[in-house]
């Protein structure tokens, strides 16, 4: 199986349908969720490395791929493993200029993605019973004149599971002293072997010696320090196969593929199940909430209650109300309303007593979040004393204050800014009642011209009777009538005004109360509601993993 040295322009593994990639893939999800909830992940991040280093090609099947030189007897070696011709041998040199596999029939979809990436275009399956979970890759020739042969086999390298160099008893010297492919590659890949072709041609007595010297440099001049021994493997392609060596090292090399991606399921399946237990999460089971519904609704609405005394309401009712009649007396009072709401509006007196939208925007002045956040406290130190030990440090990071004030404050400003124009409502009877102000105004003003011009000149008026007090002239009174007229003119807009604006006002109250509960609910817990996304995403990624790769 080849260490994998990460090259540019590898095949798109990942989307290969492979069950044990898709284990890896479920665990980096649950590793993600994990990292959120502050549970120490260090252990499976090193199962996952480690799998991915061991896996080599995601296929059941064993990916060989056979290198060699021109002349060597690749393709001859390959036929007579298959025991028919898969890949054509002749003297014309390079034989292979493209690659050739030969392929289980079981894994030949499995195995699309590598053939596609290298262009392979001869493709023969296999349904051998003692290889039948080999692939044979016939590489175009190393040494070749064409130096995209050189790219391809270079690029393949880190991906197959084994490597087989092909030498025979005339090259195998320069392969070993001289030649720079083996020189860079032989210490980087982990199962490989040496396959002497044409051993037909040595004498008894010549085989060990030349395995020996063979063995010799290549732990003396090619492997390092830390790596297994490079086999020697004599073989005959032609005219009479001798190949027992070589299918004996690929059987054992097909079985140690099977043990080893058995062993790394059970280590993601079992580091996955470790992640869940630290989260507290039993797979089988609907995640239970670290908070309860009910105590989440209790806090919420403790919350937002604490939150709607802090915006005080009251005071925003009694603004909404000056406001209306504010805009009420604009309306209805005629000449001298209008006058008068023009000297509010310049004074700034309308500013601070009839702006509920100011009011709102202006909450932090008047009030602290500290009751709010202290009931979120209360109920997530509630639920701190059932959650799992893994859990418990993310848990509690979200307890501090000040991070919940600030998640309120978000809250309250977005339910502010949620809010429609805080317009104050008007009355077709306002404009009704303007227009009986200014005649009572101008019957003031004609009463009391009267009253001057009878005071002045002395003109013969008639006189009213009035109880108690007796005959009143004319003049006098009509200007008090007018003025009484012009009172209850006033009062009328003024209690129709003050229904009006009290109804809007229990309006605005409501809309607020509704806007700041909605964004404390949605927003008030969000950094709990991130752990619960988190292990429900964990519980997710486990029961992917265990599904995919667990056996029981």
């Amino acid at each position: 199986m080849a260490a994998s040295d990460g090259l540019s322009g590898a095949p798109p593994l990942v989307e290969n349908d492979d069950a044990l990639l898709r284990c890896l893939a479920s665990l980096l999800q649950a590793i993600e969720a994990a990292d959120v909830l502050g549970i120490p992940t260090e252990t499976a991040r090193e199962v996952h490395a480690d799998a991915t280093r061991r896996l080599g090609f995601p296929s059941d099947a064993y990916v060989l791929a056979l290198v060699g030189g021109t002349g060597v007897g690749k393709s001859s070696l390959l036929n007579a493993l298959a025991g028919v011709t898969v890949s054509p041998a002749s003297v014309r040199r390079p034989t292979t200029a493209e690659p050739v596999a030969w392929v289980p029939d079981a894994d030949r979809e499995a195995l699309g993605p590598l053939l596609e990436w290298l262009g392979v275009s001869e493709v023969r399956e296999h349904g051998s019973e003692g290889l039948s979970s080999v692939a044979v890759l016939d590489l175009p020739d190393m040494d070749s004149v064409v130096g995209e042969h050189r790219e391809r086999v270079e690029a393949l390298l880190p991906l197959v599971d084994a490597v087989a160099w092909v030498t025979d008893l005339e090259k195998y010297h320069d392969a070993i002293l001289h030649d720079g492919f083996l020189r860079t590659w032989v210490p980087r890949l982990d199962r490989q072997a040496v396959v002497v072709n044409k051993a037909d041609r040595l004498t008894d007595g010549d085989r060990p010696r030349i395995r020996r010297d063979l063995e010799r440099d290549l732990g003396e001049r090619l492997t390092v320090s830390d790596q297994q021994p490079v086999p020697v493997l004599m073989t005959t392609a032609a005219p009479t196969p001798d190949l027992d060596e070589f299918r004996g090292w690929l059987a054992d090399g097909a079985a140690a593929k099977a043990v080893v991606r058995a062993r790394v399921a059970a280590s993601v399946v079992e580091s996955a199940r470790s992640l869940a237990r630290d989260a507290g999460v039993v797979l089988g089971r609907d995640v239970t909430p670290i908070l309860s519904e009910e105590a989440r609704t209790s806090a919420i609405d403790a919350s937002t209650a604490a939150v709607l005394r802090a915006i005080d309401l009251q005071g925003l009712e009694r603004q909404a109300v000056a406001a209306t009649r504010a805009r009420a007396r604009a309306k209805g009072t005629g000449p001298m309303g209008r006058l008068t709401s023009l000297i509010y509006r310049a004074s700034g007196r309308d500013t601070k007593v009839a702006d509920p939208k100011g009011h709102m925007l202006r909450w932090r002045e008047r009030a602290p979040l500290s009751p709010a956040v202290e009931s979120l406290r209360v109920a997530l130190g509630a639920a701190l004393a059932d959650a799992s030990p893994g859990v418990r440090p993310a848990l509690a990071a979200t307890m501090e204050p000040v991070a919940l004030r600030q998640g309120l404050e978000r809250a309250v400003d977005r339910g502010v800014a949620g809010l429609d124009r805080l317009e104050p409502p008007t009355s077709r009877w306002w404009w009704f009642l303007g227009l009986l102000q200014t005649l009572a105004a101008i019957a003031i003003a004609v009463s009391a011209a009267w009253v001057v011009i009878w005071i002045l000149a002395r003109p013969i008026v008639d006189s009213v009777d009035v109880p108690v007090i007796g005959a009143v002239p004319m003049p006098f009174a009509a200007l008090l009538v007018s003025i009484l007229i012009g009172y209850l003119l006033a009062r009328v807009l003024g209690l129709h005004a003050g229904w009006v604006g009290r109804r809007w006002a229990r309006q605005v109250r409501v809309r607020v109360s509704e806007s700041i509960h909605d964004e404390v609910t949605q927003r008030g817990l969000a950094p709990l509601d991130r752990l619960e996304e988190a292990r429900r995403r964990l519980a997710r990624s486990t029961a992917d993993v265990v599904r995919s790769c667990g056996r029981g």
